[in-house]
């Protein structure tokens, strides 16, 4: 790390800032990493979505999905590699945890001229607009002297950014999800599709569940076994039940935000959607095939765009690289 990066992480450690952000540089988030490195605890291969499960599998578009994206993936059925987690930096968190988000993340035809990388969670935002905030943040969560969060700086913090609570506000809401196929997942960004003829649709992903959600009581989750996600997994393969999810494409409006991933577009969940295809989850994979690299939503095909002035999407491509590089070392 270099030392002006030394000196505004250890400036971030002791400020008292509460509801003042930090600065971060655009192309080199370290600080957010180390941060959220330090607060997964010692040994953590990932400072998040450190439990998970990786599984081989097989996109198969649809028509639709053809006539809106020139992209390889809505083309033809295609290979995919498929990482399933819980949230958060500790591996040995209980499946059943509330609070923490469930994630996916999916890499297509990895080895031909279509790759393409999707990384979702089971919240339609996030939970940041701006790296700044993130590291804002992560910085009021760090425990103090007596090992606990303050609470003062957590809530001056909160009033000074309220769209950090979005996402937490979201999960809360919610059911625990009873397996990792039963729930939905967001890509949280927009992204924009190009078809052949030139034509370009601002979308969102979401996945939805092939056989429904799956939904459990805080009394259920607390009575099932740590890893049941897993065990759940491979029942459903060893079954023959669907296992699996189908992509839709939520349709976006001229005049919708791009550039904030904490807001959601008016109306969203109840918008027009098409379907693009299904990701099929056929076997568990040696987790080296997901662990040996990473699922970075910036790496998309021809026919398909990020936004181009999302600050939280720029950054990704940066922090995915120096997280790897420290889970390799």
């Amino acid at each position: 790390m270099r030392t002006s990066l030394r000196l505004l992480l250890a400036a971030v450690l002791v400020t008292p800032a509460f509801g003042t952000l930090p600065a971060v540089a655009a192309d080199d988030p370290t600080p957010i990493v180390d941060l959220m490195r330090l607060g997964a605890g010692p040994g953590t291969h990932r400072p998040s979505g450190a439990k998970g499960r990786c599984y081989a599998g097989e996109f198969v578009p649809t028509s639709a999905g053809r006539d809106l994206s020139s992209a390889v993936v809505f083309q033809r059925p295609s290979p995919a590699i498929v990482r399933f987690s819980v949230g958060g930096g500790n591996p040995n968190v209980a499946d059943g945890a509330r609070g923490v988000n469930r994630g996916l993340s999916f890499r297509i035809d990895e080895e031909g001229p279509g790759r393409t990388e999707f990384v979702m969670i089971n919240a339609p935002m996030n939970f940041a607009r701006t790296p700044a905030q993130m590291l804002g943040f992560i910085q009021v969560r760090r425990p103090g002297a007596n090992g606990q969060p303050d609470a003062e700086r957590i809530r001056a913090f909160t009033e000074a950014n309220p769209e950090t609570m979005a996402q937490a506000r979201f999960l809360a809401s919610r059911p625990i999800p009873g397996s990792w196929v039963g729930v939905s997942y967001w890509g949280v960004h927009a992204y924009t599709l190009t078809n052949a003829a030139g034509a370009r649709q601002l979308v969102k992903f979401r996945m939805a569940p092939l056989a429904g959600d799956v939904n459990l009581t805080d009394e259920q989750a607390s009575a099932r076994p740590r890893d049941f996600l897993a065990a759940d997994m491979a029942e459903r393969i060893r079954s023959g039940q669907p296992v699996g999810l189908r992509m839709l494409a939520i349709l976006g409006r001229p005049g919708d935000p791009t550039n904030d991933a904490t807001r959601l577009w008016e109306g969203e969940d109840t918008r027009p959607t098409v379907d693009l295809g299904t990701l099929h989850v056929r076997a568990e994979a040696d987790a080296q095939r997901c662990d040996g690299t990473i699922f970075a939503p910036t790496i998309l095909a021809d026919g398909i765009a990020g936004p181009a002035e999302d600050p939280m999407f720029e950054i990704r491509t940066p922090a995915y690289a120096i997280s790897i590089t420290k889970r390799q070392n």
